[in-house]
């Protein structure tokens, strides 16, 4: 750390003042110089001016915080070869050809390309910045005391910039995935992508597990790790289950990202790795572990486990909150993010004896519907087709049936009201 001090500092004076070059063996010619610096105005405002350019240009990488990354990130030449994407919706059809049958008569016919092609252009991008960072001339005079002091100022100017932007970056991250999971789910009933494990286990084995315990039932938790890795095998296949879009995708394995909830994760390895039954079979196929998909919320499982998007023009916003995520598969082509062109800008105000710093960068996201992507759940509601039952029979049958608050994930009993647009829920 003290070279690169040293080595910075000489690069500022020698723009700043032209002083001689500090040697690396003595201190005092270190302290003398701050004495020179930080003698008059002149002097002061020439060395910030040469100090911000300097700190502006060799910003090279994020400080204390880690970079902590969720298999999505992109970089800008690869991010930029796939925003506009010219995709097949299906696969071409087989039909007999009886060119090898002599005797067949031939006839010409000029045929049309049906072929159905999709076009996507994603187009979303923008710049964020992280909140002005301010340094007063009093905490440069303090700085020069020695060279533990040095470092530390420069610490200070960026440190909480670097971790910001992280943050920052991290939030990017988790927000698109959480789009993705919420894509997903909004076609519960017309395809494949969400798949509410926990109302399948408590009717393929008449269980009466719930949410909160499921996580801690041997057998849950051995038929989940089973129903995940299966169907990312049955993703390898031709097929329009695992889509939005009702395309017709495949994703091979090494293309197929696989995210689980970490408390699932544990669980599975404490409760089914010590299980003799446990084996290859059931094992969770290689994933990544978050430790929750939007927020920590108030750090509760069912915090953690929800995600809560809305999507929409002003004034016509669709909610949509999806409750209970414990597994999330999906093509690497279906969720992109790329950050680019990170920045640090600086501006000197000697009017007011201080230098504002902007550290920003330019962004971009996609959640794609014509690609393959699996949303695994254990709500304890499930969704039923509509209409729920029969409307004749509404004033008796409306108190086994449930409704969901988009905006907040919330279940109340269903009204004696019916309504053939509204989503009904029953209790597993």
């Amino acid at each position: 750390m003290a070279s690169q001090i040293y080595s910075f500092i000489n690069s500022v004076t020698s723009q700043a003042l032209g002083h001689s070059s500090v040697a690396q063996s003595n201190t005092e010619d270190f302290v003398s110089l701050g004495d020179a610096v930080l003698s008059n105005v002149e002097s002061t405002a020439a060395f910030y001016s040469a100090l911000s350019t300097a700190i502006g240009r060799t910003y090279a990488l994020y400080r204390s915080l880690p970079e902590q990354r969720s298999g999505i990130m992109r970089t800008p030449l690869e991010f930029g070869a796939i925003l506009r994407t010219l995709e097949i919706d299906k696969i071409a059809s087989v039909k007999a050809n009886s060119s090898w049958d002599a005797s067949a008569s031939i006839t010409e016919t000029i045929l049309n390309d049906t072929t159905d092609a999709i076009c996507t252009y994603d187009s979303k991008r923008g710049t964020f910045e992280v909140d002005t960072k301010v340094i007063y001339d009093i905490q440069l005079r303090e700085a020069f005391s020695d060279e533990q002091s040095m470092a530390a100022f420069i610490d200070m100017v960026f440190a909480d910039m670097y971790n910001a932007m992280e943050v920052a970056i991290r939030d990017l991250e988790n927000t698109t995935i959480a789009t993705g999971i919420a894509l997903a789910s909004g076609y519960a009933l017309t395809s494949k992508c969400c798949i509410n494990l926990l109302h399948e286990y408590n009717a393929a084995y008449s269980a009466s597990d719930t949410s909160e315990t499921c996580l801690l039932d041997p057998k849950f938790l051995r038929f989940a790790a089973a129903q995940i890795k299966k169907h990312k095998k049955y993703m390898e296949d031709p097929n329009e289950l695992y889509n939005p879009a009702g395309a017709q995708r495949w994703t091979p394995s090494e293309e197929c990202e696989v995210q689980v909830l970490e408390e699932f994760a544990s669980n599975c390895a404490t409760y089914l790795e010590s299980d003799t039954f446990h084996n290859e079979m059931v094992k969770l196929p290689t994933y990544r572990e978050r430790s929750f998909w939007q927020g920590i919320g108030d750090g509760s499982l069912a915090q953690r486990a929800k995600v809560m998007i809305q999507r929409g023009a002003s004034g016509s916003e669709v909610s949509c909150t999806v409750n209970g995520v414990i597994a999330y598969l999906f093509d690497r082509e279906a969720i992109a993010v790329m950050v680019d062109y990170i920045r640090t800008k600086s501006d000197y105000k000697p009017r007011y004896e201080h230098t504002e710093y902007y550290h920003k960068c330019d962004w971009a996201s996609l959640v794609r519907s014509t690609q393959q992507m699996i949303v695994f759940t254990i709500d304890d509601y499930y969704p039923l087709t509509v209409p729920a039952a029969d409307v004749t029979g509404w004033a008796s049958a409306y108190v086994n049936y449930y409704t969901k608050d988009e905006s907040t994930g919330a279940y109340s009993g269903a009204t004696s009201t019916y309504s053939a647009t509204t989503q009904y829920y029953k209790k597993s």
